[in-house]
């Protein structure tokens, strides 16, 4: 390919962020718009058992109400959990689970304002609309409910947890190979130890919101949204509508990390009330309704018993995760899968298990597999390798592997230790001298820790619509999502590599359900799955040019085989040795123009799988398919230092090095892989979702007590990408990076905590306290 793959292309869109002008989800204002607002639940669990809402009513430019009793033609839409414990996964399912799938795009199962109960604080119990957002909200607020209270809980009790399946049942979620017990049995050491993360939430910049236009039997919704093709499925089913009928619009998201993934209950409360209201509605969710009416982190216990011989190899492996969910739903991101593909061992055993509180449903939130888990696998790993008296490198050097654990096929490609070695040179790791508290700068305390991060490479069907111009121009559109990371500039790369044209040159339009399907903007798909189709596409175009001009009478490649003319870098290539410009070729045909459909579809793709993603689902082929296992992966070192007497704990330098095939744009990778490291200082020493225990709800429910890392936090943060060939994962060779950063932070800090203080800390967030 040309020179814009693999370099450090300045995003497209930078200009329209930077000067206000990039149209976010809220900014679009039908005209005679309304404003909602949401009245929520004061108690987490009861019955909903009268409402007042006369002041609401009389308040100024308050226009109507709704509760449950009035809010007509209110749909729910059957939530993503709902069909199962094959459906509870979020990647992967075999083909007989897909067909058998019967979730839909809720983000949960229970619907609030379908009757009266109430199961989890923060609930939705009436929508109050207005001629302006003040006013709603005024409105909302002086709504006076009445409960009969039942008892609840909010935080999960792990020894009151189930199984998610089990043996020919168990959708992978409890796996045996070998004898662990036996593997114990044999081993010289032997790691026990439980590991806790805390509730979290998503805290995007960008609020929730829904805006609902109804015209005749047409209904446009804007809403961001990282799948408008789910979406707009949910809403079209919902509703009994053709999906033609509905348009979704969502052109740039302001972050998202799992949080704006599915169809919510606000969504169709705003369509409901733009419906009865004969007007356009507007519901922008308040910052601390936020952690309520959406979906989050759940808290989580990882239980490792890992034994290995003198030397360091594996003997036994068992991890046991785990998670809370709410009541009504069964919510595993199955950490297990990934842990048990990390190290070579002859016996293994991993289960899921979940535990009931009483909130909304958890989700997805970035790494939501891979950060939990990983920060018991790793803290674990360095816990043996100290009582091995190994340095933590080795140990996982040791125990590297180039086939699935499990599985036992290949890894497409695995450049673990090439990570490891790479960040030990950048970092100073042979500086380290492993006596705990042996390494000091005056009243600090000075600790090296490392850990691994790796990301599984889904794949999926996708669709992308490419038309050029002999003018120099080319136009991609396809249903994609930029949440922040750069997807319009490396479609753009994609295109003009291929094409021979400048990244300025390709216009690319994403964002709304009528385009070409394109997987949801989760899992770190987009780049490798919607890149392959514009990819595809670009190829397409090569070959019908090529085939029209090989059919001219005069010109390079007249008369020349079509089936041996290729297009490089913009150009048409014979296999004979003629050559012509792609453009000038397109400039010599009849139109001037073309425009094709670009497909990507790899060859470990099932029928299943493509139709389950083409109705707005989650078809993934991979990370692991009957021939390859396919991960990204990555190492992090970390020093942190304590201080001896106020016990402040800083990390002023991070390093990470990763390899996940090929990056396609060096500067927006960089800042990938670098705020995934931020967010895991932040997961490691600051977040924490408190939970008021007496009351079942969430307390800190805005960004002043809900802690993230700032400037002073962040010093040195280097990231390193390897170079790194991946021919089967996909035509580019791309794995995704968007989550892998994350992965491995706070293992890291909490392994360098120990070495300079001797403290094991097993719970997240670190704080000073614990220092005492």
């Amino acid at each position: 390919m040309a020179q814009t793959i693999n370099t450090a292309v300045t995003r497209t869109d930078a200009p329209r962020k930077v000067t206000g002008t990039a149209t976010y989800a809220a900014d679009f204002m039908p005209a005679g718009m309304l404003h909602g607002a949401l009245a929520t639940s004061s108690v987490a669990v009861g019955t909903l058992t009268g409402m007042d809402i006369s002041k609401a009513e009389a308040e100024p430019g308050v226009l109507a109400v709704f509760t449950r009793e009035t809010l007509p033609d209110y749909k729910s839409v059957k939530g993503f959990y709902a069909g199962g414990p094959g459906s509870a996964s979020f990647w992967p399912m075999n083909e007989s689970q897909l067909r058998s799938y019967s979730a839909g795009p809720g983000s949960a199962s229970f619907w609030p304002m379908e009757d009266a109960r109430i199961r989890y604080a923060g609930q939705p119990i009436a929508y109050v609309v207005a001629e302006t957002a003040a006013a709603a909200r005024r409105g909302a607020q002086l709504i006076e409910a009445t409960y009969d209270i039942a008892e609840s809980t909010i935080a999960m009790d792990p020894a009151d947890s189930f199984v998610i399946g089990a043996g020919d049942d168990s959708d992978g979620m409890v796996i045996t190979k070998g004898d662990v017990a036996e593997g114990l049995s044999v081993a010289t050491q032997i790691v026990d130890s439980e590991y806790v993360t805390p509730f979290q939430h998503h805290n995007p910049m960008e609020m929730f919101s829904a805006t609902a236009e109804w015209r005749g039997d047409r209904l446009t919704v804007w809403m961001p949204s990282q799948s408008v093709k789910t979406l707009r499925s949910g809403i079209a089913k919902a509703y009994d509508m053709s999906e033609t009928s509905v348009r979704v619009i969502s052109p740039f998201v302001g972050g998202a990390f799992g949080s704006k993934a599915g169809v919510t209950p606000y969504t169709m409360l705003t369509i409901a009330a733009a419906k009865a209201m004969g007007a356009p509605v507007r519901l922008i969710v308040t910052r601390p309704q936020m952690y309520t009416v959406a979906t989050f982190r759940p808290e989580s216990v990882q239980r490792f018993r890992i034994g290995a011989d003198a030397a360091g190899k594996l003997t036994a492996f068992e991890h046991i995760e785990i998670s809370q969910t709410s009541q009504f739903d069964a919510v595993v991101n199955p950490g297990t899968h990934i842990t048990r593909a990390m190290y070579a061992c002859p016996n293994i055993h991993t289960e899921q298990r979940l535990s009931r509180s009483d909130t909304n449903s958890g989700g997805f939130m970035r790494a939501p597999n891979e950060m939990q888990t990983f920060f018991g696998l790793e803290s674990a790993m360095d816990e043996l390798a100290i009582k091995l008296g190994m340095d933590p490198v080795e140990l996982r050097r040791v125990n590297d592997t180039d086939r699935h654990p499990v599985a036992d096929v290949p890894f497409s490609s695995r450049s673990l230790m090439e990570s490891y070695d790479a960040v030990a040179d950048s970092f100073g790791w042979a500086n380290r001298t492993p006596e705990v508290g042996s390494m000091t700068d005056g009243d600090w305390l000075v600790g090296y820790g490392c850990a691994t991060a790796t990301y599984p490479t889904n794949i999926l069907a996708s669709n992308a619509r490419v038309r050029m111009h002999s003018t120099g121009e080319a136009y991609i559109e396809l249903a994609a999502h930029d949440v922040g990371t750069g997807t319009y500039t490396i479609m753009a790369q994609i295109a003009a590599a291929r094409l021979g044209l400048p990244v300025e040159a390709c216009d690319v339009v994403m964002g709304e359900g009528d385009m070409p399907v394109a997987p949801l903007a989760g899992g770190s798909t987009t780049a490798a799955s919607a890149g392959s189709a514009v990819h595809d596409a670009c190829l397409k175009i090569g070959r019908q040019i090529a085939a029209q001009v090989s059919a001219m009478s005069e010109g390079p490649l007249s008369g020349v085989d079509p089936a041996a003319i290729t297009l490089e870098n913009g150009v048409l290539k014979a296999s004979g040795g003629q050559s012509q410009p792609l453009i000038e070729a397109l400039a010599s045909t009849a139109t001037g123009q073309i425009e094709v459909i670009g497909e990507f579809r790899h060859k470990a793709m099932t029928d299943q799988m493509i139709k389950t993603t083409f109705q707005g689902g989650y078809g993934s082929a991979g990370p692991v398919t009957p021939e390859m296992a396919m991960f990204a992966f990555g190492a992090e070192m970390v020093e942190v230092r304590v201080h001896r007497w106020t016990h402040e704990i800083r990390v002023p330098r991070l390093h990470g090095a990763f390899a996940a095939g090929t990056i396609l744009n060096r500067k927006t990778a960089h800042s990938q892989l670098m705020g995934g490291m931020i967010w895991g200082i932040g997961s490691a020493l600051h977040e924490v979702t408190e939970i008021d225990t007496p009351r079942a709800r969430f307390l800190n429910t805005n960004i002043a007590e809900y802690l993230i890392p700032v400037n002073a936090d962040v010093r040195e943060i280097r990231v390193e990408m390897l170079d790194e060939r991946d021919d089967y994962v996909n035509p580019l060779g791309v794995k995704g990076i968007g989550e892998l950063g994350i992965v491995g932070t706070a293992a890291a800090i909490a392994n360098a905590v120990y070495h300079a203080t001797g403290k094991r800390l097993r719970h997240l967030p670190i704080r000073t306290s614990d220092m005492v």
